[in-house]
């Protein structure tokens, strides 16, 4: 198999942006560039690339018009392009629904034609670069569990949920699920242990610098990146797991804490490189792009969530597009030989990113977040018994989870089947 790394800076020039994170906060400059870091897979039969934006969200209109660029400069099919997004709070606002339907009353900001265009020629130009650089690579594997996240609900014996963020004295004694699996694959020219590119994938909120600061940030991801690179001198693409509630330990703590966190991921990355195993499996590529009818959440499912009052139903329901419809929501699979990334339309909690790692036909699964569309949280059915954000800020009905992932798992293991066929008649 071929394997090759680009990235490309999507910082809005001159910094004109409304920050998409909190409350659309005008961007006041540049503390550390944003990018596109873009893998280009070959393996001789099939063609593919993983893109991961460090935005919060696309949506899927979006998305569907950069794989068209993607499409036409670079000849892969969309269903072969996989995209996800790093989800950090200190990034530009691209969601088009926002203002299009007026959630809270927002215009739709001058900035957002030109540089939706600048973006879809950066991306173009990270895939470009990424299968100019394409070789024959071995694949080196490795995970480590890294305490820098926490789940932000919190129980009490009462039965009363309390979020974790608002309640920041809870931060060091909740134990909530979260998944704190650090997945690596490195890609080494064969033959070498030497990465000419690594893919991370962790479970974290990139929202360590806050709502208080001012400046477009990478977060997180980027803290990564930079001292990967730093020791690697290879590219990194950093990927988002089932972070829908997963926080890092210190929210909104500011730029050193971002520094601290991103150092520590990091360090184990590369820590772990040294007694990474190299996948003997066959390197093949597959990929599979598939639609679910879901039904959007009514006004009653708002007024069945605990905890519910009238002011954050009508804060939430704004959102939901077209209420008790059924759409056809996607979802995404990447089969890297026995690695499994998995795409999913939203912000996916992280004890269902579990289920599906868990129940995965693969030895390795990472979820892709924000990957096919943003259509907020996607709860497990539980939460809604207890209430709190992650069930209140959600465009699908509450029943939408297990559908969907019954039909992901449903997915992976015909993907798994098909390569069993594969390895069975070349014996």
């Amino acid at each position: 198999m071929k394997t090759g790394f680009g990235n490309a800076v999507i910082t809005p020039p001159n910094h004109t942006c409304l920050l998409a994170g909190y409350a659309l906060r005008p961007a006041a400059g540049v503390h550390d560039d944003l990018y596109a870091s873009a893998v280009f897979f070959d393996d001789g039969l099939t063609q593919a690339a993983l893109v991961s934006f460090d935005l919060l969200a696309m949506e899927k209109e979006l998305i569907a018009r950069l794989k068209q660029r993607i499409r036409q400069a670079c000849g892969l099919p969309p269903a072969n392009v996989i995209f996800s997004c790093t989800h950090t709070h200190e990034g530009p606002e691209v969601r088009e629904r926002k203002f299009r339907d007026r959630w809270y009353g927002e215009e739709r900001p001058d900035y957002l034609d030109p540089y939706l265009d600048f973006l879809g020629a950066r991306t173009v130009e990270a895939v470009q670069a990424a299968q100019a650089a394409a070789q024959p690579v071995d694949l080196l594997l490795n995970r480590a569990y890294v305490d820098e996240n926490m789940n932000r609900r919190f129980f009490l014996s009462d039965e009363t949920y309390l979020g974790v963020p608002g309640n920041k004295h809870l931060s060091p004694i909740t134990t909530e699920h979260a998944d704190k699996e650090l997945g690596i694959l490195a890609f080494c020219p064969q033959g070498t242990r030497y990465p000419s590119g690594v893919i991370v994938n962790y479970g974290v909120h990139p929202l360590v610098a806050g709502h208080l600061a001012p400046f477009i940030s990478a977060d997180i991801p980027g803290v990564v990146r930079a001292l990967m690179h730093e020791s690697l001198r290879c590219p990194i693409c950093y990927t988002t797991g089932a972070a829908g509630d997963n926080h890092p330990k210190s929210p909104e703590a500011g730029y050193a804490e971002m520094q601290r966190a991103g150092q520590a991921l990091a360090t184990e990355a590369v820590k772990r490189l040294y007694d990474a195993r190299k996948a003997n499996e066959p390197l093949r590529i597959r990929c599979l792009t598939r639609t679910i009818p879901l039904r959007q959440r009514t006004y009653e499912e708002f007024t069945q969530i605990h905890g519910a009052d009238e002011a954050s139903i009508r804060y939430n329901f704004c959102r939901v597009e077209q209420p008790g419809a059924v759409t056809d929501v996607e979802y995404a699979l990447l089969a890297v030989g026995p690695v499994l990334f998995i795409g999913v339309p939203g912000e996916l909690v992280a004890e269902l990113g579990s289920v599906l790692k868990w129940f995965s036909p693969f030895k390795r699964t990472y979820i892709l977040y924000q990957s096919t569309d943003s259509l907020d949280y996607i709860a497990h059915p539980n939460a809604y018994r207890w209430g709190g954000f992650e069930a209140m800020v959600g465009q699908l009905s509450p029943g939408a989870a297990r559908p969907l992932v019954n039909a992901i798992l449903d997915a992976a293991e015909e993907l798994a089947a098909e390569e069993r066929a594969v390895q069975a008649a070349s014996h």
